[in-house]
């Protein structure tokens, strides 16, 4: 039976500060908590119950800081085997009808008397993990400094020196794959310099594979699609010393409009309140890149300009006051008036759409 869920809300969040009920918990909830105090920590963030969940500000503000959050963790637990929160991670699993097991095993003797063993495979294992078809769980797996993932065949251990490999250091003939590499330079300070991305081609081909990847993935509220990267956009900011618009990097703006749906999937419907239409951010489901491009002629220049839709009762000629004069002003969000970048220097209209009386529309 589903536990009843219990998460911090804006109406219950001084009775949370008092007590939490365990029962109240989904068992994935308790599960971490088991192991967290196992492992000797006394802390465990649990975005449930540390992100008021009806309070947009709050989640704005929280999604803002997830790069910060994975990589100051100690460690990230990661419940590889659960579909849904309610089922845990602990539990046995059921008996696997395709339990992996390398192809060929040979033992050779070895000095002293000893028996060796040596495992040949015709490929890698992967882990079969529902977790690694969530979108919002990619940045986990790149930004966390330390991961302990309950897996469906081992417990698998990963940090930034260490390869994803089991607890015990004996891989018994598995070789596991990795669908992603994590982000070993987004953690070095400022004296260090990283491993890998180190030249654009590479940055380039990194951030190609990460959206190509995360697209596959499924999102409960669509909505989630650019939020559920932002810990990873936050942290390469820093690192890449550039800016994204819609996650298409300033530095090769042109290079990533270069993306399509397969024939299969074809666009469907664009979210165009989401993302622009030239975002892949503004379509569902996965997504890939032209082969690399080389830009030999282009230009681009990135204009932030505000879009207002504007509604008002129809006011007829013979109601207006033509002897009066009303004082135009404007708000933009530019260092340039966004009407002289369009019009030059040209002469443009103004339609008056509302007027304003004392602090009365």
């Amino acid at each position: 039976m589903e536990s009843r869920l219990s998460e911090l809300r804006l109406n219950n969040e001084q009775d949370l500060l008092k007590e939490v009920k365990l029962a109240e918990l989904e068992q994935s909830v308790q599960d971490a908590i088991r192991v967290t105090r196992e492992l000797g920590f006394i802390y465990l963030w649990v975005d449930r119950l540390c992100i008021i969940q009806n309070c947009p500000e709050d989640k704005r503000r929280e999604i803002s800081k997830m790069a910060t959050t994975y990589k100051n963790a100690s460690i990230t637990l990661a419940a590889g085997t659960a579909t849904r929160a309610c089922e845990g991670f602990l539990a046995s699993l059921p008996d696997k009808s395709l339990t992996y097991l390398p192809e060929h095993k040979f033992e050779i003797p070895m000095n002293e008397g000893r028996i060796g063993t040596v495992y040949l495979s015709g490929s890698p294992y992967q882990p079969d993990h529902p977790l690694d078809k969530r979108g919002w769980t990619l940045q986990e797996y790149m930004l966390s400094s330390r991961m302990l993932i309950f897996s469906d065949y081992q417990l698998l251990w990963q940090c930034q020196e260490t390869e994803l490999q089991s607890v015990t250091g004996n891989n018994a003939g598995l070789e596991y794959q990795q669908h992603l590499e994590s982000l070993p330079w987004a953690s070095f300070d400022d004296e260090g310099e990283p491993s890998y991305g180190t030249h654009d081609s590479e940055k380039l081909y990194l951030w190609k594979t990460i959206i190509i990847q995360y697209t596959r993935r499924e999102l409960k509220d669509p909505e989630d699609r650019l939020p559920a990267v932002t810990g990873i956009t936050t942290e390469l900011q820093k690192v890449w010393r550039d800016s994204h618009i819609y996650s298409h990097w300033q530095r090769w703006f042109i290079q990533l409009l270069a993306w399509y749906k397969s024939d299969n999937d074809r666009v469907g419907e664009r979210h165009l309140k989401r993302a622009p239409s030239w975002s892949w951010v503004s379509v569902d489901g996965g997504i890939r890149y032209e082969d690399p491009i080389e830009v030999e002629d282009a230009k681009v220049e990135i204009l932030t300009a505000a879009k207002v839709r504007l509604s008002c009762r129809i006011l007829q000629f013979s109601d207006m006051d033509l002897t009066k004069r009303w004082t135009l002003s404007t708000m933009l969000d530019l260092v340039e008036s966004a009407s002289d970048l369009e019009f030059a220097g040209g002469e443009c209209e103004y339609l008056l759409l509302v007027e304003v009386t004392g602090e009365s529309v």
